[in-house]
This record gives C-alpha cells, structure tokens and sequence, in this order.
C-alpha cells in the first residue's frame, strides 16, 4: 500500500482530542452524596470518545489518500501502436473544394479529419494511440495509450486552428520519441496528415531516417489537397531538377528512400480521406500484445464510508443522552 499524500499522517495526533476535552454536563447539587455512581453513562462517554478518536482517524487517513498496488495485465488484440501526426496550422480550417454546381461550401478539413479520425479510434478497441499536433513546432497531445477519453481529448485539440506555419520535421521527431516510453506490441505506425509539407534541413532529415528505420515504424502520409495544389501522383513530377521539386513532392521522394514501409495518400474531399483512413484501418491489423496498468484500490473511499458510519453513530448517541434529571 501507499500513500499518496503521507503528509495528512501529520495531523494524526487529534485523535487524542476527545480525551482530552471534559465531555460531562455541569451541573450544581446541593450535597453530593445525591448524587448516584452511574457506571453506565461512564463507560457510555469512554466509548463515545473511542468512537470520535477512530472518526478523526479515519478522516486522517482519508486525507492519505492509501491506494493498493497497481496491477499489470497483458492484453490481446487486433491492431497497432499509432501515432496521429496532425497539422495544426491556419489552412487546415480551410474548406475542401465542395461541388460547385451544389452551391454550397464543403466541410472544413480539420472538422472532417476530427469526425474520420474520432470514427477510426471508435473502430479500433485494441489499438493503443498516442497525438501530437504541429505547426511551427510540436505540440504534445497525449502519449500512446488505451484510454480513449485522453485520445479523443487530444484529436480535439490537435484539429483546431493555429499558426500559419508547418513544421513537419519537428511533428514527426515527436511522434518517433512517443514510441520510446513503451513496449513494442508487435505492429508500430505513424499517420501524418497535413495539407502542405514544408522545408526540412538535411540535419533533421537525416534524425528522421534514423528514427523510423531503428524503430521498424510504418509510416503513412494523407495528403489534404486544395484544388489548385500539386498532386504528388503526377506524372509529370520527374520534370523537376534535383533539389527545386515543390516541397510536397520532395518530401514524398524522402519518404520513399527510406527503408520503411510507406504509403501517400491524397484527398480533396472528405470521401477521399475517408477511403485512405480505411486503407489504413486494413492494412494496420495484426495480432499485438501489450500490458496495461490497473490502478491499485482506493482505500480512501473505505475510510470516510467508516467516518461516515461513526458520525451516525455519534449523532444517535447524542439524541439519547439524558441532559438532566428533574426530581418531583
């Protein structure tokens, strides 16, 4: 057992409070030999004082915080250790093309990658997920984990607006690090997704290679293209020089030169992202076997069950004590 707050074990020296405080009504006689021996109301009060010292007790204890030790569990599944990799910049609030003969705007990327990808977690129960968000750095989301209260916590901050930068070098460098605080389950993967790519130095490209090739880690690229935006998939991209490709289609070369399992994907609409969320969902299922922790019992919640029992008793005590005697 231990003691979250071992600092409340300070104030157990009030339990002695009880036996110290004069607790007999006063009361004025005349001549004291009328005065009977009640034995029963003496033991009545040491009991009642017992009582109070174990309710202050209980309530020190609480104050404790006693938990049991945790315990660990291995668990079975269907799955992966993921890490959603979002872009977090300006144009990601952005509406997708839409139709244009509908009249009506499509959906703002970020609100479909929220719904899509909240859908994508409901769908995988055996998955353990971690977030991070980027724009011009990375922004910590939630380590990689089975709790989906903490996962859909972070998709929702991760998918709202902020910086007009985009800094994919420094979200994927953070991604790579989440996998470092946890055992390997067997199937490791990072999604990234972005609506534009970025400059990356040499200097943390060359981090990023080694990071996902010593740690074995997929690795998939969802592209959120605007109308007018380069496809990476056009087979004109081999007419570009050697160092002025546009930065998507230099990024996506980078990917394919390392020694990873890799795979783009490009949406203009939320279908398209759909259809490559689902792409991913079926490629990313195997068999993964991973311990999780059950946190200990709390035996705070035992002791004021105990406080509050022995406060009832107390208040039932004190309704039956007789105050005074009335002599006819």
């Amino acid at each position: 057992m231990t003691l979250l707050n071992p600092w409340a074990l300070l104030l157990l020296p009030i339990i002695t409070i009880p036996f110290w405080l004069k607790s007999s009504q006063g009361q004025m006689y005349s001549w004291l030999d009328i005065v009977p021996h009640d034995k029963f109301s003496e033991t009545a009060n040491l009991i009642l004082k017992i009582i109070t010292s174990l309710l202050l007790a209980s309530i020190v204890i609480a104050l404790a915080s006693p938990r049991g030790p945790d315990q660990k569990i291995t668990k079975t599944g269907k799955g992966a250790q993921t890490v959603m990799v979002i872009d977090r910049s300006v144009s990601m609030d952005h509406p997708f093309a839409g139709n244009a003969s509908s009249g009506r705007a499509a959906e703002i990327k970020s609100a479909a990658a929220r719904r899509l990808i909240t859908k994508f977690i409901d769908s995988r129960p055996d998955d353990m997920m971690g977030v991070v968000g980027f724009t011009n750095s990375a922004l910590y989301g939630v380590k990689i984990t089975s709790n989906r209260d903490a996962i859909h916590a972070a998709i929702n901050a991760a998918t709202s607006s902020a910086l007009n930068q985009t800094n994919i070098g420094s979200g994927l460098t953070q991604a790579v690090s989440l996998f470092d605080t946890i055992e390997n389950s067997g199937s490791r993967a990072i999604i990234l997704l972005s609506d534009g790519a970025g400059k990356i130095s040499p200097r943390v490209k060359q981090k990023i290679k080694e990071s996902l090739e010593t740690r074995k880690l997929n690795l998939y690229w969802i592209v959120l293209r605007e109308p007018d935006d380069i496809s990476i998939f056009s087979p004109t991209n081999s007419q570009f020089a050697e160092g002025s490709e546009p930065s998507p289609i230099e990024l996506d070369k980078f990917f394919k030169s390392l020694r990873i399992k890799y795979k783009a994907y490009e949406a203009d609409n939320p279908a398209a992202l759909q259809s490559a969320i689902q792409d991913i969902n079926a490629r990313e299922k195997k068999k993964i076997q991973y311990s999780i922790s059950i946190p200990g019992h709390d035996y705070a919640v035992d002791f004021i069950v105990i406080a509050l029992f022995l406060s009832l008793l107390i208040l039932v005590a004190k309704n039956l004590r007789v105050h005074s005697w009335q002599v006819e």
